[in-house]
């Protein structure tokens, strides 16, 4: 025998949760089967709340509400309620109709998660608002379902920008009790809005959604990429995008996420090899760090179409892979770049993964544990607005660049400069002389030692300049690039 559909109280539990105090008092069940009442409990998605401070009078006729005044019996010593009345003077309440359920908002959240299958991390965006539900393949693509109470509340008009998960999701869906949410804001998105009154049902046994309903009614994305078998990185609660490193082999990549590591070959990524158009892409922002520059005035607008839907495809590959809530790739607004919220480079196992153009880039520090960290100068583009001497005119946003800093740590032995028990070779304590001494020192203009070292700094960090430079007058060896040590001074 199949379950029965609960259908009085549903209706009435999708519309409280659209109230800011999501709860029922004992009055307001009476009119409900108690059967139905004691499965919602049962279930969860009604929890035992305070009790009630107010309530309505029933010793008279007038209906009105006052505050629950409790007094002790004399007798017994016990509190009692008692609901004061201007027409009989007051009244003995039953503690009854003080009992109060409140809905369980995160429970209901993680229902809707199971019952659609999705995948990725459960997460609160406003918490007893908004919900990130998780992902999955639905009419052509990867979509992020979303939870939201209250869409139709006065401050609807900023829930958008407080929700910067919706607000990058490539392809978001959003799920509302009763009330759709309205505003230019919402419409501009396209974004499908469904009521859980029309696509849920409670039954004996819980929540049930028509997917079926949903993914038909979905727009259905034409050009989108098909769902592909790829692997999955494991990834813990809570974890988020910029946790995250990749480094891009020539066939594969390996991800390093709070501690735990993994390679990837291409097929297990769902890439078709070398060619692939995502592969490649993917590669292109490891060789630039990451961020892809502004948009030149050369490119087309179907060019960057074009690239807008690789970026997305991107998006919704890393997403199969890595199960991590929000958006790996954004767009830097009116620049027509795209930064990776995660950490990203080519492995070049002898070299620096993001090449500087000049020495006085860099900055190369002896770490108190040993190892050399090298820091580099980057570029960021970001939007900005241009400045306007009329106070009233909206300024246009064009692309702006701003300093930034990538940094690497290295053992000297990956670095060549000392041998496999980590003792430095006679370069290796040249670059530590050089550290410790804030980069100067006295040597032979023909040192073999040096000229080696410079060889194998122009190699590891791919800059054709010398790194150091010679004063036959004094006699004297100075880095061209930045140092620091926080050891001591070599004797």
């Amino acid at each position: 025998m199949g379950d029965r559909i609960v259908t009085g109280l549903a209706h009435q539990f999708w519309l409280r949760c659209e109230h800011a105090e999501p709860l029922f008092s004992a009055d307001e069940l009476q009119w409900a089967q108690p059967e139905e009442v004691e499965r919602f409990r049962a279930l969860g998605f009604l929890r035992t709340a305070a009790m009630a401070t107010r309530a309505v009078c029933d010793a008279c006729d007038d209906g009105h509400a006052e505050d629950v005044v409790w007094i002790r019996n004399a007798q017994t010593g016990l509190l009692a309620p008692f609901l004061p009345c201007p027409e009989v003077g007051g009244a003995p309440v039953n503690p009854e109709r003080l009992q109060r359920w409140a809905i369980d908002l995160d429970l209901t959240a993680g229902e809707l998660r199971n019952q659609m299958g999705l995948v990725g991390h459960l997460a609160p965006i406003l918490p007893g608002r908004v919900w990130s539900l998780g992902r999955r393949h639905l009419a052509g693509r990867f979509r992020d379902f979303f939870f939201v109470c209250g869409a139709t509340w006065p401050d609807t008009h900023t829930l958008w920008d407080r929700c910067r998960y919706i607000e990058d999701a490539p392809s978001p869906v959003i799920l509302v009790p009763t009330r759709p949410p309205g505003g230019d804001s919402w419409r501009a998105k396209s974004v499908p809005v469904f009521r859980l009154a029309d696509v849920g049902c409670f039954t004996e046994s819980g929540l049930t959604l028509d997917l079926a309903y949903i993914e038909d009614a979905v727009p259905r994305d034409v050009y989108a990429m098909p769902a592909k078998s790829v692997s999955s990185f494991p990834v813990t609660d809570g974890a988020m995008w910029d946790e995250l490193r990749i480094t891009v082999r020539e066939t594969a990549i390996v991800a390093d996420l709070r501690g735990t590591s993994r390679e990837f070959g291409t097929e297990e990524l769902g890439f078709a090899g070398a060619d692939d158009r995502l592969w490649q892409l993917l590669c292109v922002f490891a060789s630039v760090g990451g961020q892809t520059p502004a948009r030149n005035t050369s490119v087309s607008d179907k060019d960057a179409i074009t690239l807008r839907k690789q970026v997305s495809n991107l998006r919704q590959r890393l997403a199969m892979i890595f199960p991590i809530a929000g958006d790996s790739i954004r767009s830097v607004h009116g620049t027509g770049a795209y930064r990776c919220i995660f950490k990203i480079g080519l492995d070049r196992r002898d070299g620096f993964p993001a090449p500087p153009e000049r020495w006085d880039e860099c900055r190369f520090t002896e770490l108190r544990d040993g190892r050399i960290s090298i820091a580099v100068k980057s570029k960021e583009v970001f939007a900005a607005r241009t400045i306007s001497e009329e106070p009233q005119r909206r300024t246009a946003i064009e692309a702006a660049e701003r300093a930034g800093v990538r940094t690497e740590d290295y053992d000297l032995r990956v670095l060549g400069l000392a041998d496999q028990s980590g003792v430095p070779t006679s370069e290796g304590r040249l670059l530590l002389e050089f550290l410790r001494s804030g980069g100067k020192l006295n040597r032979r203009g023909d040192d073999k030692d040096l000229l080696r070292l410079a060889q194998r700094l122009r190699t590891w960090m791919g800059i054709d300049g010398d790194p150091f430079q010679f004063s036959p007058s004094r006699r004297l060896w100075s880095a061209v690039f930045e140092c620091q040590s926080h050891r001591a001074k070599v004797p």
